[in-house]
């Protein structure tokens, strides 16, 4: 029994960990790799968020600046671990580096939020703080955000940390990335992959037999030819099979007594 008790204690998270999976995007790790966001206003506060999954002891995670002139924010996996690099009105640039480990293909949770001369980054339970000595408490923004790589077309001059061109793209899984609390918009990208179809190949979410196609981008599970039911057919279906009833007749004392009774019998899957 406590084995059983705790194995639906883990289900919740099982399965969070699969529907985080469905969302996520690949990334090739392959030369001339890049996803480009829409702007991400970060000048005084805000917030980014994502899960993230890779085997990588370098790469490029995001990146944003003001076009070429001062200011600019960097995350980057370095020795297997996110580094943060940030700078305003060309002050000497802000540095942090985590120490959870980043590169044991396991998920990882990650929020950056910005507050004028701070930056904060937080990666699962682990919170660090970095602040630039500068003039002005408003970084400017001006590109797109960049995840996972720097179009090879951009220009030296056109990006304020030059050697970020340089960095080697991010190898993995991007999922749940979000501003604030809405997802950004995906302008355009290269080599770029979903992985729904790899998740339905190779890390089947679908319990207990159920079908797992991708449609209109989301993973489904279909459960009809099971006894389960649920988004990833998980949960088993009680069906209830009504039986006969019958009569018994007992001599007590030379009397007759009679007895009825009518049996109903739950038919449950095996768990």
């Amino acid at each position: 029994m406590a084995g059983k008790t705790a194995g639906s204690v883990l289900w919740p998270l099982v399965l969070a960990g699969l529907a985080m999976s469905a969302t996520a995007l690949e990334f090739t790790g392959t030369p001339g790799q890049w996803a480009r966001y829409g702007l991400w206003d970060a000048r005084a506060t805000g917030e980014l968020s994502f899960s993230m999954k890779t085997n990588i002891s370098k790469g490029l995670v995001l990146y944003l600046d003001d076009g070429g002139n001062c200011d600019f924010l960097e995350l980057l996996v370095t020795g297997g671990r996110l580094q943060l690099r940030f700078s305003i009105h060309c002050a000497e640039p802000a540095t942090l580096l985590m120490e959870t480990p980043v590169s044991d293909e396991r998920w990882h949770t990650v929020l950056l939020t910005r507050n004028y001369r701070e930056t904060m980054l937080v990666l699962d339970g682990e919170a660090k703080v970095a602040e630039v000595k500068s003039k002005r408490r408003e970084m400017a923004v001006v590109s797109d955000l960049f995840v996972g790589g720097i179009p090879p077309d951009m220009r030296l001059s056109a990006l304020t940390s030059s050697t970020i061109k340089y960095e080697p793209p991010y190898l993995g899984l991007i999922a749940n990335l979000k501003v604030g609390e809405t997802p950004p918009s995906l302008v355009n990208s290269q080599g770029i992959e979903s992985d729904l179809e790899y998740l339905c190949a190779k890390q089947n979410p679908c319990l207990n037999g159920g079908f797992c196609s991708v449609q209109q981008g989301e993973v489904n599970c279909d459960c009809s030819l099971t006894r389960y039911r649920g988004k990833y057919c998980n949960q088993a279906e009680e069906r209830a099979v009504e039986g006969k009833s019958f009569a018994s007749f007992f001599d007590l004392k030379n009397g007759l007594a009679l007895l009825e009774e009518s049996v109903t019998v739950w038919d449950e899957p095996m768990e």
